[in-house]
């Protein structure tokens, strides 16, 4: 699958005649902007088309921090004085459902244990659910511009979405790491069973931090302590290879105005210019 990178780099090749100079006027931040507005631009209308929204464009956004707010905090609490959760989250691309009362940007929510699921409720609503019927069993969030709210509160989420940079999402690297593969000042965890590390046995269940050595022993699988990092230029972009494709044409076409078969000059310098003939 292809990166941002690469995407890039096919613009910026076709844009210069496969001649790129340090004097190229386009900036790559512009540029990156510009992908991901399309790309979500592109998955809107297929979502419309086929009302299907194609796992490859979620994003993990990870464990989010909520912290406690009522009524007394926020104005935008309306129905009870109880304290409720809170977490700002990333822009989603504004996915409407045919009947138009969804947003579906979100695509789950789920309390890191994965006891409570959350579900899409309009907060004013959340009042009307009795006690003793089913669906206070759940939990339920809602939205209000970048601000999200939780029906019951738990401090940490993992939210999955459909974001509009994918920047803002997170990989999840949960591969076990082989032996001669560890990094120094990497902080790793054993599970499983023991492992023998640098002469040291390390207990499933516990961590060491890598040094010079690189390799261990023993029948215990090593992980990343940490395995959500933030999403590079370098991974793969979320969208197929004939998204891709499409995102390409419409940034040549209509931001640089580049016609079939028809290439402009985008370097500042005068390596193609015309040559004029003396009158």
């Amino acid at each position: 699958m292809a990166t941002k990178k690469n995407i890039q780099d096919s613009i910026f090749a076709i844009a210069t005649r496969f001649a790129r100079t340090d004097e190229t006027r386009y900036d790559e931040d512009w540029l990156s902007y510009k992908i991901d507005q399309v790309a979500a631009q592109l998955k809107i209308e297929q979502y419309l088309k086929t009302n299907i929204l194609d796992p490859t464009w979620l994003g993990d956004g990870g464990l989010v921090t909520f912290h406690k707010v009522n009524r007394a905090d926020d104005p935008s609490i309306t129905y009870c004085n109880c304290d409720i959760g809170k977490a700002f989250l990333p822009p989603t691309i504004s996915f409407i459902s045919k009947d138009g009362s969804l947003d579906l940007g979100i695509f789950s929510m789920v309390s890191a244990c994965g006891t409570t699921q959350y579900y899409f409720k309009r907060m004013f609503a959340w009042a009307y659910t009795p006690s003793e019927h089913t669906n206070s069993l759940f939990g339920y969030y809602a939205r209000i511009n970048g601000s999200y709210y939780t029906s019951v509160y738990k401090e940490k989420l993992r939210v999955l979405g459909f974001w509009e940079n994918p920047e803002d999402g997170k990989l999840i690297e949960s591969t076990p790491i082989a032996s001669g593969s560890i990094v120094s000042g990497t902080v790793y965890l054993v599970k499983y069973a023991s492992i023998i590390y640098n002469g040291t046995v390390v207990l499933k269940n516990t961590t060491f931090t890598g040094g010079a050595t690189t390799t261990f022993t023993g029948s215990g699988t090593v992980y990343l302590n940490s395995q959500a990092r933030a999403y590079r230029d370098t991974d793969a972009y979320p969208a197929s290879a004939d998204m891709i494709r499409q995102i390409e044409l419409e940034i040549l076409t209509k931001e640089f105005g580049i016609e079939m078969k028809m290439l402009v000059d985008v370097r500042n310098d005068s390596k193609d210019d015309a040559v004029k003939s003396p009158t």
